[in-house]
């Protein structure tokens, strides 16, 4: 007897075994499909002739999911004329400028900058040296010193913000740390998202605490020129091209605003 239930425990323990691999194994199976079609779009910037921006990745699929699209501007028509992968996940909103040669990037979600060819050809990935409270809010090129500007937001604060000017390489400290506060935007999820910088003036786009969507002015030293309703919920990006301002919206249109 004692024989016979050794032998009939080593097949019972063999068989749970081959059910706990099977089941192993068919968690390990992870999806990466790729699908930008479904996702909206992010940020824009505009560079030799395109607009450019990135899909708000929505899948929450593994792997690579975020591509760098490319739009065909003529005088009727902005359509997608081509994407290149950025070998990226998990970045949900991205911020996206140019200094004319190449692209910087940088997620809502943490202070990682990405600076990438119009390709998509990433040249690297560095932080910029803040503390984790400082959301990123936007990112804009000021050519009148060659450098980038990062704005954030305090999560211990949500009515504050942060002004940093930093090298396009993020080698060097910030040679302008400004803190300041905004009473008239929302203070819950949303706040200011985007921010461009054209002709000595900051252009953000941000929710105010009627949770209606606004262009904001600054001029260089923060002070508040105005403030416009945008009555399109669905905007969530902007750049300059010339003097004209244009808006990307989450259904992958890219309209004419205004000129400033």
């Amino acid at each position: 007897m004692i024989y016979y239930s050794k032998k009939y425990g080593i097949y019972f323990f063999l068989i749970i075994c081959s059910m706990l691999l099977f089941s192993c194994e068919d968690k390990l199976v992870i999806n990466t499909d790729k699908n930008t079609y479904y996702d909206d779009i992010a940020d824009l910037t505009y560079l030799n002739g395109h607009f450019f921006t990135t899909n708000y990745d929505l899948s929450g699929h593994a792997g690579s999911q975020i591509d760098l699209l490319k739009y065909e501007y003529n005088v009727e028509h902005i359509l997608i004329s081509d994407s290149y992968d950025l070998d990226m996940n998990g970045q949900g909103y991205l911020a996206i400028t140019n200094d004319g040669t190449d692209l910087y990037l940088q997620s809502r979600f943490s202070q990682l900058i990405v600076k990438s060819s119009a390709i998509g050809e990433r040249a690297f990935l560095r932080a910029d040296d803040i503390e984790t409270n400082w959301q990123p809010s936007g990112l804009a090129y000021n050519e009148n010193n060659d450098s980038l500007t990062a704005l954030y937001r305090n999560l211990n604060d949500l009515s504050q913000y942060r002004i940093r000017t930093i090298s396009k390489d993020i080698s060097s400290e910030a040679t302008r740390d400004e803190l300041f506060q905004i009473d008239f935007v929302d203070t819950t999820y949303h706040g200011i998202y985007a921010m461009e910088y054209h002709d000595s003036n900051f252009y953000m786009l941000g929710v105010d605490t009627s949770q209606v969507d606004i262009l904001i002015t600054f001029d260089q030293d923060l002070g508040l020129l105005s403030t416009e309703e945008i009555s399109d919920s669905t905007v969530v990006g902007l750049c300059f091209r010339e003097d004209n301002l244009y808006f990307s919206y989450r259904d992958k249109r890219i309209e004419l605003w205004g000129s400033y």
